[in-house]
């Protein structure tokens, strides 16, 4: 009776899903065709390249350091209007930009090369077929355009079967495991986005780890430490964890000004870091010497002064979930806009 059932056991039958892929492989097929068809006619690429070498996109290009000030005054004033954006761009930045960017930019190199030398075999082929057409029949006009009607009159099954064919082909040049790992990054950058516009611990952690390097770097210009260089590390480490458990508490306890503190500290990190440089350009201060001011004590009371102020600002802001006038946000319509899309996710 166990050998019976062991035996009628190993008998199931397996359900064929072979068919049910066809259908998506072949609607692939067709729709790598369009958009690269798209692209060509379009002449994306020229178009692209043209609007990048126009004067008024060089002249744009050429005023970024003005831009990145501007920014850092629009966090200033109006940060806590994007919230969402800003805690957003600062883990992509900050956690998960390079290594999605670099897999992300690796799939798309395999892609292109495997559609190039797709082409390359299709372009081969079809004139292998036009010799051969045109040694049999030299003095036929029409040979092309019956050639063409036969591979429309093709049956709906067959040139499914084709286009499925023709992307199993570009599928196996591709290595699946970095399609999995790009995907899987572009997963993790926008799971860690709703964490964090989502509050609670995400933000939290985000939070206290924004400040401490945020202040770190400028708490290191006024310690010293003599006599003890060769505990340089441990110290680091030291001062980081006071540091932690200082800004964690604050994220913990007061949510809100922990926030403003953070976008406080940005912007007027943007205002004297590229602010510094507009003002060189513009003869306000000695050229060279942009760097040289943001180091000096000058700068830094410069530097605390724009972050108290943000602080304040935005805290209140915060506070009193104030909004925007609307020419505020005309001026700010691209940031309003992404900000709203970033808000739905």
């Amino acid at each position: 009776m166990q050998f019976s059932i062991w035996g009628s056991m190993a008998e199931i039958k397996k359900i064929n899903a072979g068919p049910a892929l066809t259908v998506p492989l072949a609607l692939a097929q067709r729709g790598c065709h369009f958009v690269t068809n798209g692209l060509e006619k379009g002449a994306v690429s020229q178009k692209f390249t043209a609007v990048k070498e126009h004067p008024v996109v060089a002249k744009i290009t050429a005023k970024s350091d003005m831009i990145w000030a501007f920014l850092g005054l629009a966090l200033l004033f109006h940060g806590a209007q994007f919230k969402n954006l800003f805690l957003c761009t600062q883990v992509i930045v900050t956690f998960c930009y390079d290594r999605m960017k670099n897999r992300t930019v690796s799939v798309y190199d395999d892609v292109k090369v495997a559609l190039e030398k797709m082409k390359g075999d299709e372009t081969d082929e079809s004139e292998s077929k036009a010799d051969a057409k045109a040694e049999a029949k030299p003095d036929n006009k029409h040979a092309k355009k019956r050639s063409d009607a036969k591979d429309d009159s093709k049956p709906a099954a067959q040139k499914q079967e084709e286009d499925a064919a023709a992307t199993k082909k570009l599928l196996k040049v591709l290595d699946s495991e970095k399609v999995t790992n790009a995907v899987f990054e572009i997963f993790v950058a926008y799971m860690a986005c709703h964490m964090i516009m989502r509050g609670g611990l995400a933000q939290f952690v985000f939070v206290a780890h924004a400040l401490v390097k945020a202040s770190k770097e400028k708490l290191v210009v006024f310690l010293e430490f003599p006599g003890h260089e060769d505990m340089q590390v441990w110290i680091d480490l030291c001062l980081s964890f006071v540091l932690y458990s200082f800004f964690g508490g604050m994220a913990l306890v007061m949510p809100s000004l922990a926030l403003a503190l953070v976008l406080g500290l940005c912007g007027a990190q943007l205002v004297m870091q590229y602010g510094t440089r507009v003002a060189e350009s513009m003869g306000r201060i000695p050229e060279g010497t942009a760097e040289t001011f943001a180091a000096s004590a000058k700068g830094l009371a410069f530097f605390g002064g724009l972050a108290a102020f943000g602080t304040l600002w935005q805290f209140w802001a915060l506070m009193a979930d104030s909004g925007m006038a609307w020419y505020f946000k005309l001026a700010y319509l691209p940031a309003y806009t992404c900000e709203g899309i970033v808000s739905l996710f």
